[in-house]
């Protein structure tokens, strides 16, 4: 996942969000090896929206250190306006 993370940038405009489900979310936290490369890609402008119900299954909402916390609403959403989905 670090490389794919890493490798995004290359997408250029094309990338607007990142939607983290399951356990996913766990990229978002302090101390995570991929945190580096999403804090990047959030300065970058791309949207990062993590599943608030799994970083409390996870026990991580104080932990998450990118991106904004959101709702399954949010992230249906953003699956139904996207041109293309990467599902991992």
């Amino acid at each position: 996942m670090l490389n794919f993370l890493k490798t995004l940038p290359e997408l250029g405009p094309e990338l607007w969000r990142i939607v983290m489900v399951n356990g996913a979310v766990k990229m978002s936290a302090k101390d995570n090896p991929c945190l580096e490369p999403l804090l990047a890609l959030e300065a970058q402008g791309v949207s990062i929206l993590v599943c608030g119900t799994c970083l409390e299954f996870f026990n991580l909402l104080d932990k998450r250190a990118v991106g904004q916390t959101t709702n399954m609403l949010d992230v249906v959403t953003s699956l139904q306006l996207a041109d293309k989905v990467i599902d991992l």
